[in-house]
C-alpha cells in the first residue's frame, strides 16, 4: 500500500474589516451639510434631508454592506390600485440601475438607492447624484401611477 500525503492545511478566511456605521455616517452628514443640504439625524440614527421637497433618508446596513438612500414616492395607494403600483414599480425597476421601488405591505411607495460600497470616501463621490436619481424615480412613478389610475377622457 502507498502512503498517501494527505493535505492538513485548514482553508482560513480574512476577517471583514468592521466599519463604524456612526462614524461613517457623521462623515456622510458632514458631506451633505458642505454640499448645502440641511441634514438632520433622525432619533433612529438615519440622516434626513430634503431635496427640490422630497425628503431623503439615509443609512448604513448594519451588516457593514453599504448605504442605503430613501424616499416616499406614494404614502396611500388604494388597495384596489396596488397590481398597478407593483406593475408600475417592476418597470421603473427594470429600467433603472441601482434604484429599486417597491410597495409594502402598508400601499406604501418606497424608491431606494442601494449601494455596497462601504468606504465613505468612495460613497461621497457618487452621493451627490443619489438624491437627483430618487426624485426623478419618484416624480416617474407619481406620473405613470397617475397615467394609469385617472384616464383622460377627451371630448
Amino acid at each position: 500500500m502507498a502512503d498517501t500525503q494527505t493535505d492538513t492545511r485548514i482553508a482560513t478566511v480574512s476577517p471583514v474589516k468592521e466599519v463604524d456605521a456612526e462614524a461613517s455616517l457623521q462623515r456622510i452628514f458632514e458631506h451633505l451639510a458642505q454640499e448645502g443640504y440641511r441634514p438632520k439625524l433622525d432619533d433612529d440614527g438615519s440622516i434626513n434631508f430634503k431635496c427640490e421637497g422630497w425628503n431623503i433618508y439615509l443609512d448604513s446596513y448594519d451588516s457593514n454592506g453599504g448605504f442605503r438612500a430613501y424616499c416616499c414616492a406614494l404614502w396611500n395607494v388604494d388597495p384596489s390600485e396596488r397590481n398597478e403600483a407593483i406593475s408600475i414599480a417592476n418597470s421603473i425597476n427594470a429600467a433603472q440601475r441601482c434604484l429599486k421601488v417597491l410597495v409594502n405591505e402598508k400601499n406604501i411607495v418606497w424608491v431606494t438607492h442601494e449601494t455596497f460600497c462601504t468606504d465613505v470616501t468612495e460613497y461621497t463621490r457618487i452621493l451627490n447624484s443619489v438624491p437627483e436619481y430618487l426624485v426623478s424615480a419618484c416624480r416617474e412613478f407619481r406620473e405613470e401611477f397617475r397615467r394609469m389610475t385617472k384616464p383622460v377622457t377627451l371630448n
